[in-house]
């Protein structure tokens, strides 16, 4: 198919809203995986355990799609992203003539998403994530922490045993930021399950004298290293073990000859972070759109100032 044909093709695409339970589990998959550069939020397994609810937008030979997470409160629908996804993204055969907003905004009424394509017209906000493009280039800080981490006795062993790492990354983040609570924090524990079971998962510990102080924790796509969440005792955060661990995450996409996504933030210190490494800063679009009945604005607007009170 030349490019021409394939543009006709894709106009001519007829793309629909399908519930999960009604999805074609292997076809998404398959589309995910032809998909270059697909992040692993994309993947079934992974949406099933971080989303309250999840749909997709797709043609019928799943050639193009975007998955839509999505909520329910007093009856409404509610388009949004589940807080360990960065974003979504259209996948495969995408076209900027298809007209994907006019269904999106159709089947809900409250949008509250981030998005890798701008996809529903002029975004409210822009924001960033950071990929490593290319060889890492570390600067003066990363090494000058790696450096530290070795005079510390700090090693980092690879492994896929996930739950000693969790324990801290329970302890450590469980009710200190919005959203993280024990429901979510069990939710990601569900997909890490699921990632090692499918052998998608990479650990990097951070250890000395054979003592486990903390680690990161990685998803492996076929194009993709993301890391997903670390933590560690202060005293290994001090001497470097988180700078040692992300490094050594980046050396094993490297060797893989894969891309490392540091996962993004909306936190400059953390923006900083990943691109001392050589994370080059990549955008994606915050829609918020709200054309839900006005008995439901008034109650979201009383319970946000409600929660301020509080």
């Amino acid at each position: 198919m030349n490019q021409s044909d394939h543009s006709v093709y894709s106009r001519r695409m007829n793309v629909k809203i399908v519930e999960r339970a009604d999805l074609d589990v292997q076809k998404w998959d398959e589309l995910v995986v032809r998909t270059e550069n697909a992040a692993f939020f994309s993947c079934s397994f992974y949406l099933d355990a971080v989303a309250e609810n999840w749909c997709a937008l797709v043609d019928e030979d799943y050639r193009v799609g975007i998955a839509l997470p999505y909520t329910i409160r007093a009856k409404q629908r509610i388009l949004y992203t589940p807080i360990f996804i960065s974003y979504v993204e259209v996948l495969g055969d995408f076209d900027p003539t298809m007209n994907l907003k006019q269904h999106i905004i159709s089947h809900f009424k409250t949008i509250e998403i981030e998005i890798k394509q701008p996809i529903l017209g002029t975004p409210q906000a822009v924001f960033t994530t950071q990929f490593l493009q290319d060889s890492p280039s570390r600067k003066g800080q990363v090494n000058r922490m790696l450096n530290k981490a070795k005079r510390f006795e700090l090693e980092i062993f690879e492994s896929t045993n996930w739950e000693p790492v969790f324990a801290f990354i329970d302890s450590e983040l469980a009710g200190k930021f919005s959203g993280m609570t024990p429901i979510s924090l069990e939710r990601l524990k569900i997909a890490y399950r699921s990632a090692a079971h499918k052998k998608m998962i990479r650990v990097f510990e951070i250890r000395k004298e054979e003592k486990l102080l903390g680690g990161i924790i990685c998803l492996e796509s076929k194009d993709q290293l993301l890391y997903s969440k670390g933590a560690a005792l202060e005293s290994a955060k001090e001497n470097g073990g988180m700078y040692a661990a992300i490094d050594a995450a980046i050396q094993c996409s490297v060797l893989a000859n894969i891309q490392f996504d540091f996962g993004g933030s909306r936190v400059e210190g953390v923006r900083r972070f990943n691109t001392s490494f050589g994370g080059t800063d990549v955008d994606y679009f915050a829609y918020r759109i709200d054309n839900s009945p006005r008995w439901f604005r008034g109650l979201r607007e009383i319970k946000k100032r409600w929660f301020k009170k509080s």
